[in-house]
């Protein structure tokens, strides 16, 4: 590798000029209009690193880049695109690219994708190629921050090394995991999931490893764990945080010797599992509070991924609420429709508490409320008026200072009424308690979205997340009326 030698290639004269000036002082530069020129380029020189656009004539960027793969010394490729989507950059990061970046770019961020490659002198190795259209409507986001996140996973790609995912809930941290899994070399294998808090801790021990017939009262057959379920592919533990502290030891063991072991046996079984697990805890606050196994913790966070709140990537929300029209008009079977650019203004005056979650709650309420072809403020207000908006901070505010106003969240609302209807009737001779709160829960819901989608069964079945035989069902068996008052 020539570490003086810097190849251009772009049809953007521009570009061209700006990085030549910019880099001529410390290296030679060669410079390039297209894929065909690039590639004999590439063929005559060993070259420290090349700035590569996707778009450009006869051979696009990314045949140019699976080309430097084939090289025996391996030059450092930098992509430049204008369209910064999840897919290029995965995609770019699997073919071995050294970094992404986008247009328009700062010079100085440049000079330190120059500095970082000169102390690095890490191998990178490409890999076979697939189309990943798919994953490009799994995880939306042009914020830097989430073009970080899509690089890691594009870099996840060529090994089976363990991720922690933090961030608070309803940041898409499943989806990432998921984005992980497909983008690796166990794509065609299991994915599962175990959400921790979901399972009764009496029974997450058996959920995970499995146990033999008659191990424990009502284990009436033999029955394999999640790990095994997940054999050659990926385990995704969600809420690790929520695990309890005995069966930590046991998930430990079973990382360290690639082996489980069902309840009632003590035959080891081989597994061969990626595992990647997620929290919305402060890990290293309960290690120290001695509620989560420091070795565990260190074996979990090899590589250590962030989802930003919504709140720190409001450049997103666009496209976020233009993707979500898009996917609700499909599984709702209605009309796309556009959102005007004040609605938007509008949301961003808001702080999403519930994240991409609750963004995408208050789109498909919109949806379904307005009878206009274009979404205007007043169809978000609900979210506004019930939410508050938390104001924007200023830079001089100091964190103690801060009052962040956050209604109860949907959960609160219910306990709340649960706790004063309870309350009210405790005197009385109460008798099936929960058959009566959830048979009356459940007939309200269904009556209040049969309103919403104006009877219309098959868009109510579709937001209810139920097929439509069941919602029959369920309108014979509460006698609900098809027809509003």
């Amino acid at each position: 590798m020539d570490k003086n030698k810097i190849l251009i290639v772009d049809d953007e004269e521009s570009i061209v000029f700006v990085l030549t000036k910019l880099l001529e002082d410390e290296f030679l530069i060669d410079t390039a209009a297209d894929g065909e020129t690039a590639i004999n380029y590439i063929q005559k020189n060993n070259y420290f690193a090349i700035f590569l656009d996707i778009r450009i004539p006869k051979i696009n960027g990314m045949e140019v880049l699976s080309l430097t793969r084939k090289l025996s010394i391996k030059p450092n490729v930098i992509i430049m695109t204008a369209q910064n989507t999840m897919i290029n950059a995965i995609d770019a990061m699997k073919k071995g690219a050294y970094d992404y970046i986008t247009k328009p770019f700062e010079l100085d961020e440049i000079l330190g994708i120059i500095n970082k490659i000169k102390k690095d002198e890490t191998p990178k190795a490409g890999s076979k190629e697939k189309n990943e259209d798919y994953f490009d409507t799994l995880i939306v986001g042009k914020s830097k921050a989430m073009q970080d996140i899509f690089k890691t996973i594009g870099r996840l790609s060529h090994n089976n090394l363990t991720v922690l995912i933090l961030g608070e809930s309803g940041t898409g941290k499943e989806l990432v995991a998921r984005a992980i899994h497909l983008n690796s070399i166990r794509a065609e294998k299991p994915f599962v999931v175990v959400n921790t808090p979901s399972v009764p801790s009496e029974l997450l021990e058996s959920e995970l490893f499995g146990h033999e017939k008659g191990s424990f009262t009502g284990a009436n057959e033999r029955r394999d764990g999640k790990f095994v379920q997940a054999n050659g592919g990926t385990i995704f533990l969600d809420e690790i945080g929520d695990m309890p502290l005995k069966l930590q030891s046991k998930l430990l063991r079973t990382i360290q010797e690639k082996e489980v072991e069902r309840i009632g046996s003590d035959k080891p079984i081989k597994i061969d599992v990626r595992i990647i697990a997620a929290t919305n805890k402060n890990l290293k606050a309960m290690v120290k509070d001695a509620k989560f196994r420091e070795d565990l913790y260190y074996r979990l966070n090899v590589i250590e991924i962030n989802m930003p709140p919504l709140r720190e990537r409001k450049s997103d929300i666009y496209i976020l609420v233009a993707f979500f029209i898009k996917k609700l008009s499909k599984e709702m079977g209605i009309p796309e429709k556009q959102v005007d650019s004040k609605a938007i203004s509008f949301l961003h005056s808001y702080n999403f508490p519930g994240n991409i979650r609750e963004l995408e709650n208050a789109v498909r309420r919109a949806m379904v409320m307005s009878s206009s072809s274009v979404l205007m403020p007043e169809d978000f207000e609900e979210i506004i008026n019930t939410g508050k908006s938390v104001a924007v901070e200023s830079e001089a505010q100091k964190p103690q200072d801060r009052v962040v106003k956050e209604i109860d969240s949907f959960e609160g609302i219910i306990r709340g009424k649960i706790k004063s209807y309870l309350e009210k009737t405790k005197d009385s001779s109460l008798n099936d308690v929960y058959k009566t709160i959830i048979g009356t829960t459940e007939k309200t819901v269904i009556e209040e979205i049969l309103n919403i989608c104006k009877y219309n069964q098959i868009k109510a079945s579709k937001l209810l997340g139920i097929n439509r035989n069941t919602l029959r069902k369920k309108i014979n068996e509460y006698q609900i009326k098809l027809k509003p008052q």
